[in-house]
């Protein structure tokens, strides 16, 4: 129930009336005040841009204080137009709050907005201005000049804070200049600059602090120091999550899988809880080394510490899932989704085309214009990438042809590379030729190399012949070009001309990449190579897939000798191709498993087109549903048949 106000006495009326309308003004401003503040409050909970509310704000006589949190609310996550920010700084100083710079909380306030929209120029005048200036708003000024790129003018501002300010860096500081430091890659530069600042963490008593810490985990994983990354994870405190994830990330940017997932698993020794970005990163890694088992613990133990999953983190798990060729898991992961977004679109439509779901690909884009949600340019290139992987020539070029008038957006040289790789691929050498032609871009490298494959396939060796010779002038030590052209030799049975291509290798010194195929059985990795007798068991590998052959020869196999550039003599070039690193792999699947079990095998390079053949035997000699992924596709290999319908 409200006060009872009563009535003053008449002798009081006067000096009363003053105190009680003073007291209702000031409680009116109070009142005022805390309004702006939950509206400010309430926008930023919406997801509306702050500064949305500024028009009534300024109506309403706002108060230095809700201008401080109206510049501090637009500052994060995603910064305002600098334009509407300077704006409302006007405004702030028609008022007289800044006058002389003495307002010291609203001016570190459009300073970190300044820097937050990477405008650190427009920050430094706020800053000059200021009388009182504290480590928070040497921070923030140092963040801003850090994070647009500026390394050097942030580094000119610490040695000013410290020497010439005489402010003592706290834990804040030092992450903002060494964040600056990692995105400025230049190898020893770099580091020994790391290094240095590093040294002033020591002098500062701030080397066993985890947020620092942290940092500099990630500026030495930024310049591949993995040794100083370890050194620095043993000096801090080891139970902090937030180092634990840096150091794990830092082996994922090192490429340095194993070391990230023995990290992991000391974490959970340690009773440590990860961090959403970590299970994403470990997705990443089990999907690129296609370890499917190691992936489905990590998903279970997600399950079991996060509650509320993140776009991105259900979308590295979808991938992961596709990656190591489970399309099905995928699928689900993508429908259970509550949060779908444009790059859970691009995934799983991404996801389709490489496991020769082009249809399915074509649906989802269906299913996510109907759902509101705009394509961009890369669902139209992972939709044109499905065309192509099917062989699809007139689906991909009516959507190629569409992408302007349907949403507007310009093809760029990736969607064109798309077009032409799928005009090659079908035999339309000519026709590809001349898109490169048309095209607004110059054509690179790559993709000379992919209509150089086109022609292999296709046998057409006077266009080859003119690409490999550009090709051997523009990159004359990449052995691609040179393996490419023998290719063309050995299809056509021109065993001198492949035998010259090799020795002109060997003469300048040129090594081709080596071929290995690897299988994951027991929660273990195995690898091989061509003709690689270096497993344990090896020799009881050699003589399954010695009765594996037979058994294919006696379905009606026949070696495809023209894909074995070794040799002149049929023979030799038979038995070349008998031990290539996937049937080694396939092999030993067949030993290590229960029958029917379905086997996942990865090459690190393009199946050749003997092996694609020997496997469509194997599914259908064994029973076995095979899933071979290569560096371009999958190949699901059943009862004789493949996913690709022997088109890759």
């Amino acid at each position: 129930m409200p006060p009872i106000l009563l009535p003053p006495t008449p002798c009081a009326v006067n000096s009363t009336s003053r105190t009680a309308g003073d007291a209702i003004t000031h409680r009116n401003r109070k009142l005022t005040t805390r309004r702006q503040h939950c509206r400010i409050s309430v926008t930023t909970s919406c997801s509306s841009s702050p500064l949305s509310v500024a028009p009534a704000l300024i109506a309403n006589d706002p108060t230095a204080r809700a201008f401080s949190a109206l510049f501090k609310a637009a500052s994060s996550p995603s910064p305002a137009s600098p334009s509407l920010g300077a704006q409302l700084h006007a405004q702030a100083v028609v008022r007289g709050f800044l006058r002389d710079g003495d307002n010291t909380i609203l001016s570190t306030a459009i300073l970190n907005f300044y820097a937050s929209c990477r405008e650190p120029d427009l920050a430094r005048r706020v800053f000059d201005r200021m009388p009182r200036r504290s480590a928070i708003t040497w921070n923030a000024l140092i963040k801003g000049y850090a994070h647009a790129g500026r390394r050097d003018e942030a580094l000119a501002l610490f040695r000013c804070m410290t020497r010439q300010d005489r402010v003592a860096p706290d834990k804040y500081t030092f992450p903002a200049l060494l964040s600056g430091i990692g995105r400025n890659h230049g190898g020893g530069c770099v580091r020994e600059l790391g290094g240095a600042v590093h040294a002033q963490v020591v002098k500062s008593g701030l080397d066993k602090d985890p947020f620092v810490g942290a940092s500099l985990v990630s500026m030495y994983a930024a310049t591949g120091a993995l040794e100083d990354v370890k050194a620095v994870f043993d000096d801090v405190d080891t139970l902090d999550p937030v180092v634990w994830s840096s150091v794990i990330s830092a082996y994922v940017n090192c490429k340095d899988e194993e070391g990230a997932l023995i990290t992991f698993y000391k974490m959970l020794c340690q009773d440590i809880k990860p961090r959403q970005f970590v299970y994403s990163s470990l997705f990443a890694i089990c999907g690129s080394m296609s370890m499917l088992e190691m992936g489905r613990q990590v998903h279970a133990h997600s399950l079991k510490n996060i509650t509320n999953k993140d776009a991105a983190m259900t979308n590295a798990l979808l991938t992961m899932y596709s990656d190591c060729g489970c399309i099905s898991d995928a699928w689900r992961v993508f429908n259970s989704n509550d949060i779908v977004d444009v790059i859970s679109y691009n995934s799983m439509i991404l996801a389709l085309g490489q496991h020769a779901h082009p249809k399915e690909a074509a649906e989802l884009f269906r299913r996510m214009k109907f759902s509101g949600l705009i394509p961009d340019e890369v669902t139209f290139l992972n939709l044109l990438s499905a065309f192509n992987h099917a062989g699809l020539v007139h689906e991909g070029l009516h959507l190629f042809d569409s992408m302007m008038d349907m949403e507007g957006i310009e093809p760029m040289y990736q969607h064109y590379a798309c077009v032409i790789d799928m005009l090659a691929r079908s035999g339309e050498i000519e026709e590809s030729m001349k898109t490169i032609k048309e095209m607004p871009f110059e054509a690179e490298t790559p993709l000379w190399r992919i209509v150089l494959g086109a022609c292999s396939k296709h046998g057409d060796i006077e266009t080859g012949m003119k690409i490999a010779k550009m090709l051997f002038h523009m990159e004359p030590y990449e052995p691609t070009n040179y393996i490419l052209l023998g290719n063309i030799y050995a299809r056509l049975g021109r065993w001198t001309d492949t035998e010259k291509i090799r020795s002109l290798m060997e003469k300048r010194g040129i090594d081709g990449d080596d071929a290995f195929s690897w299988i994951e059985m027991g929660q273990r990795t195995h690898r091989f190579g061509v003709d690689d007798r270096s497993h344990p068991i090896s020799e009881e590998i050699y003589r399954n897939l010695d009765r594996l052959i037979g058994s294919i020869k006696a379905a009606g196999y026949v070696p495809d000798t023209s894909f074995a550039t070794h040799s002149t003599e049929k023979d030799r070039r038979e038995e070349s191709l008998r031990y290539h690193c996937e049937k080694l792999a396939f092999a030993f699947g067949d030993l290590a498993s229960p029958s029917g079990d379905t086997l996942r095998i990865m090459k690190n390079l393009r199946v050749c087109g003997d092996c694609h053949s020997a496997y469509k035997y194997f599914s259908l000699v064994t029973g076995r549903k095979i899933v071979l992924r290569d560096n371009h596709r999958f190949h699901h290999f059943y009862k004789g048949a493949c996913s690709c319908g022997d088109y890759w």
